[in-house]
C-alpha cells in the first residue's frame, strides 16, 4: 500500500515576523505621548491568533507579546485613531488603500471580515504598512485636535 501525501497551503498562514525594537519604541512613546496607554497583558492575548486589539472608546491599546508588535501597534493604533479622531469616517480613498494592501490581507478580508466592516479594517490593514515615519505624520494629521501630543513633564 503506498502512502500518498500532499502538502497543503493554508491561505491565511503568515510566517511570523520580528519586532523592529526602534520602530517598536518609536511608535510607543509617540502613542504615549498622546496619552494613549498601550498594554501587553489582556486576557485575550491567550487567544493563539490574536495579536492585538483595540475596544472602541477608550484610551488604551493591547498589543500582545508575540509577531511583529509594531506592525500591531499601527493597525490597532489606527483602529484607534478611526473611533477618537475621524468619527469613524474614512482617511484614505478606496484606491490609496487598495494599492497598500497586499495579496493576502485582500483574501483575509474577502475570507474573515463581515462586509459592513471590511473598509475601516482594509484601511487600518493599509496605514500599518506604512513606514513609521509616515505613518505618525498621518497620525499627527488625522488628530491634531483630538489626540494632541503631551508636553513632557519632569515626572515622564
Amino acid at each position: 500500500m503506498a502512502v500518498v501525501a500532499f502538502i497543503l497551503p493554508l491561505p491565511f498562514l503568515r510566517p511570523t515576523p520580528r519586532t523592529d525594537t526602534a520602530t517598536w519604541q518609536q511608535l510607543l512613546a509617540a502613542f504615549e505621548g498622546r496619552g494613549i496607554r498601550v498594554l501587553d497583558q489582556h486576557p485575550r492575548c491567550r487567544e493563539p491568533d490574536l495579536d492585538g486589539l483595540y475596544v472602541r472608546g477608550l484610551r488604551e491599546l493591547v498589543v500582545c507579546p508575540r509577531g511583529d508588535r509594531s506592525l500591531t501597534l499601527r493597525h490597532e493604533g489606527w483602529h484607534l485613531v478611526q473611533s477618537l479622531c475621524l468619527g469613524d469616517g474614512p482617511w484614505l480613498s478606496a484606491e490609496r488603500i487598495e494599492r497598500r494592501l497586499t495579496r493576502q490581507d485582500r483574501r483575509e478580508l474577502q475570507a474573515l471580515v463581515q462586509p459592513q466592516r471590511r473598509r475601516r479594517e482594509a484601511e487600518a490593514r493599509a496605514m500599518a504598512q506604512l513606514p513609521a515615519r509616515e505613518y505618525l505624520a498621518e497620525l499627527d494629521r488625522a488628530c491634531t485636535e483630538r489626540l494632541p501630543v503631551r508636553a513632557a513633564t519632569p515626572d515622564s
